[in-house]
């Protein structure tokens, strides 16, 4: 008997462990969010169709770009030219690989 429960610990141990399948969202908005603040929608499926991903592709161009603002915030992504400190960065991380 004591074995018995010992055995459906070891279950429920290993059932925490085990991460559950991400449920898909049917019908789905895409969102931004600043800080804590109320999410800002900016893309959302259509109606009666399937989701599909959302994609977002930035190329290595000057003006290239993704801006999002509201209430007098801005969040941006844009490339730039790599600066000393960003080699610095990168050339340390590269010696710790080897």
């Amino acid at each position: 008997m004591a074995e018995e429960l010992q055995n459906d610990d070891v279950l429920e141990s290993q059932g925490d462990l085990l991460e559950p399948t991400p449920k898909v969202i049917e019908d789905v908005e895409w969102c931004f969010q600043f800080f804590n603040n109320e999410p800002e929608v900016f893309a959302y499926s259509s109606e009666g169709e399937p989701a599909g991903n959302l994609t977002i592709e930035l190329k290595p161009l000057e003006g290239e770009g993704l801006s999002f603002s509201h209430n007098g915030m801005a969040f941006r992504i844009f490339p730039r030219p790599i600066s000393e400190e960003s080699k610095q960065i990168r050339a340390e991380e590269n010696e710790s690989k080897n």
